[in-house]
């Protein structure tokens, strides 16, 4: 059996924009569910395991616009608890972000060092990434593990972030996990050409009108200035009658809207011009199907791939972006589209990358100040625009780019290659834990033990009380001991509570040993937190008075014989195992 493990399941950020006006659509997020959406629906391997999966998220997951099918595919496991697999079982922990250093954890945890762990980057221009990839380091990570890079600059920017980190350590902890470039999928549309005359209508333009299309989420600060796209548009207006500007996008951060018509005022072009914010997901589809032109004139070091341009790609728009970072991976210049020049500020020695994490100005001054060259943007659009032929062969390039390049099949297929490269490497050589990763195996009995005023003997003697016999007559309460993230297992409880009600007085040890051995895959830290939560609710106590009376006067003295030899808050004793 070939298995995913997956920490944690995106939800669709464009449903939750429909849902609520302030929620921002970002494009990781949007990527993160159009990854889950494909990976069920065109993967390949036999489970995917979701620690904490309940009933009640699954059917957020379809109301979100998961299928059915898709989700019967979703394996529910306990959080912390091992897989249903053998040893013979290949399995990997992969996730939507570059934080290797949990997936490593949970391998741990799961005691399956074949088991290689995968993540990928997004945004990279923070010291946030900087940490994650100083963490790798010391994470137990091997030469199995992966961290997709979206694209070319990308990935030298995190190389640049590992040779330069790797600096400031000891020469014998190295960076371990390979990075390979996969670029991020686009699911392919369905083309609908009557969005043309749909689009058109809804705008009051004429049917003779060339749509140019922006679409991304709109924030001067943290995605780009369109500012120069304006100026370009009021160039363009002067000799062409006949063409029209749509700016779509998120708009819930910053109202960039209310800014750019300003501007487009200001430079007479308001009339060639449409600004849509917040989209649906149908908007979107309609904006995509009935543009002529896709534009996109990228200033700003967060992003790193460019999903938009992908999209727009996939619905057979000609796109005329900046020469920046993965956009220049993505149209290919002459064939698919043009890329304009852009040029940095001839000094940059002042910034830091830790100016974009602790203030967005500085980030934001380089954008400022980063060159968009506006005639040759306006003259690409010009060309595009006199010139119906080449818009519609490099229409017909760039969607047979998207579908050999960026469709979810493709992208999902390449995923599951490297996958299984990961695993016959961690076949050979298995992740072993090294001193470095010794860093995130701290006690947290050593550290925190001292917190309480004790730890309960694990020899100390259960009693049912008085309020653990009404719960069992009433068993549907146990669903309000049940773990916050796993799926409910109340006869758990009910079980356990039995054996205690059976055995007046049996020793803990021995109550964890008969929930931990009864087949259910029970692990002995997971019959423990179970006891703890009996305890916790005063259903089991550890005096027969207690039980017999319900009385909980002298608690605290009560509890203070249970800690062993009678000492209580020493930084020697140790906190409970979960």
């Amino acid at each position: 059996m070939r298995a995913l493990y997956l920490p944690s399941l995106p939800r669709n950020p464009e449903r939750h924009q429909e849902q609520l006006d302030q929620t921002t659509v970002m494009g990781a997020r949007v990527f993160g569910w159009t990854a889950l959406c494909a990976l069920l629906e065109y993967g390949t391997y036999d489970a995917y395991f979701v620690p904490g999966l309940t009933d009640q998220k699954k059917e957020e997951l379809i109301e979100d616009g998961l299928t059915a099918d898709s989700v019967k595919r979703l394996v529910a496991v306990p959080i912390g608890s091992k897989l249903p697999i053998t040893n013979s079982d290949q399995i990997v922990l992969t996730t939507f972000d570059p934080q290797l250093r949990t997936l490593a954890t949970i391998r741990r945890k799961l005691q399956r060092p074949d088991a290689p762990v995968c993540g990928l980057i997004h945004s990279i221009n923070s010291e946030r990434v900087v940490f994650a990839v100083l963490q790798h380091y010391f994470a137990g990570l091997c030469e199995a593990d992966l961290l997709f890079c979206s694209s070319r600059a990308g990935m030298r920017t995190i190389d640049v972030y590992i040779e330069e980190v790797g600096r400031l350590l000891l020469p014998n902890i190295t960076y371990r996990p390979r990075r390979v470039l996969v670029p991020l999928g686009v699911p392919i549309p369905l083309l609908e050409p009557e969005h043309r005359i749909n689009l058109r209508q809804l705008l009051n333009i004429g049917a003779q009108e060339t749509i140019t299309l922006f679409f991304g989420r709109l924030s001067q600060m943290s995605k780009g200035d369109l500012g120069p796209m304006l100026i370009a548009l009021s160039l363009l207006s002067r000799r062409e009658a006949h063409t029209h500007l749509v700016i779509a996008g998120d708009d819930t951060q910053t109202n960039e809207a209310r800014r750019l018509k300003a501007l487009a005022n200001e430079l007479g072009c308001i009339q060639n011009l449409t600004i849509w914010p917040n989209p649906s997901a149908r908007d979107k589809h309609m904006l995509y199907s009935g543009a002529d032109i896709f534009v996109s004139p990228s200033d700003n070091i967060q992003e790193t791939f460019g999903l938009t341009v992908a999209e727009a790609l996939s619905y057979g728009l000609p796109a005329v972006v900046s020469d920046w970072d993965g956009y220049r991976d993505i149209v290919s210049d002459g064939e698919t589209g043009f890329l304009v020049p852009s040029l940095f500020p001839s000094s940059l020695e002042t910034l830091e990358v830790s100016d974009c994490r602790i203030s967005m100005v500085e980030e934001d001054s380089l954008a400022q100040s980063t060159t968009i060259d506006i005639p040759v943007l306006s003259e690409k659009i010009q060309s595009l625009l006199h010139n119906p032929a080449l818009r519609r062969q490099m229409g017909r390039a760039a969607r047979q780019s998207a579908e050999k390049h960026y469709s979810w099949p493709v992208i999902v297929k390449r995923y599951e290659e490297v996958w299984g490269e990961s695993i016959q490497a961690a076949k050979t050589a298995p992740c072993e834990e090294d001193l470095a990763s010794a860093v995130f195996r701290m006690s947290l009995e050593k550290s925190f033990g001292h917190f309480a005023t004790g730890k309960r003997n694990p020899h100390c003697k259960c009693f049912i009380t008085a309020e653990g016999r009404e719960w069992l007559k009433r068993p549907a309460r146990f669903y309000f001991l049940c773990h916050l993230y796993d799926p409910p297992t109340p006869q758990r409880f009910n079980q356990m509570l039995r054996e205690i009600a059976a055995r007046p007085g049996i020793p803990a040890t021995k109550v964890v040993e008969t929930l931990g051995g009864n087949g259910d895959h029970v692990s002995t830290g997971d019959a423990q937190w179970s006891l703890g939560r009996l305890f916790k609710y005063g259903l089991v106590a550890s005096t027969e008075e207690c039980s017999v009376t319900g009385d909980q006067s002298g608690t605290l003295q009560a509890v203070t014989r249970d800690f062993g030899n009678g000492t209580t808050g020493s930084t020697e004793s140790s906190g409970t195992n979960r």
